[in-house]
Order: structure tokens, then C-alpha cells, then sequence
């Protein structure tokens, strides 16, 4: 089962280990007084690709929501893959 994430990538869910927690990485030194918060997607050839969205420190709830979702919406399209897989 595939999924396309939100630039566009399409993944392979079966090849998928484990999915991150959300994680707020500070100020991102490319960019003026913004930060990272992101989660990393970790697959079973070692590969890991990590998802990530800046914000500015009165957008953090709402930049957060917005990465939770997305997070939420790969692990329930994971989850599903692993039951179709059995």
C-alpha cells in the first residue's frame, strides 16, 4: 500500500519500521527568528526520511496540529496496510 505525503512523495507503508514522535528541533539556523518541529519516518533498509514544518513562535499550536495530523493520518494509513499485509 502506498501513501503520498505532503510534498508530494510517495512511500512504500510496507517498508515503513517505525514512525517518530514529533520533536521541536529550536531555531532552524537557515531561517530568520523561525524553528523546526518535525517527526522522522524510519524503513527497514536502514533509510529514514524526516518530515518537518517551520513556525514561527506564535504559530507553534497551530503548525504543531497541522504536523500531528499528518503524522496521525500516516500511522492510521500504516496501520492499515499491516492488517491488508496479514
Amino acid at each position: 500500500m502506498k501513501h503520498t505525503l505532503i510534498d508530494g512523495t510517495v512511500i512504500e507503508l510496507l517498508k515503513v519500521v517505525e514512525v517518530t514522535e514529533i520533536k521541536d528541533y529550536g531555531l532552524d539556523e537557515n531561517t530568520i527568528d523561525q524553528s523546526t518541529l518535525s517527526f522522522t519516518i524510519r524503513y527497514k533498509n536502514g533509510k529514514s526520511q524526516k518530515i518537518s514544518m517551520n513556525y514561527h513562535y506564535n504559530d507553534w499550536f497551530a503548525v504543531y496540529n497541522d504536523l500531528k495530523n499528518l503524522r496521525k493520518e500516516l500511522i492510521e494509513h500504516w496501520d492499515k496496510s499491516k492488517l491488508t499485509n496479514d
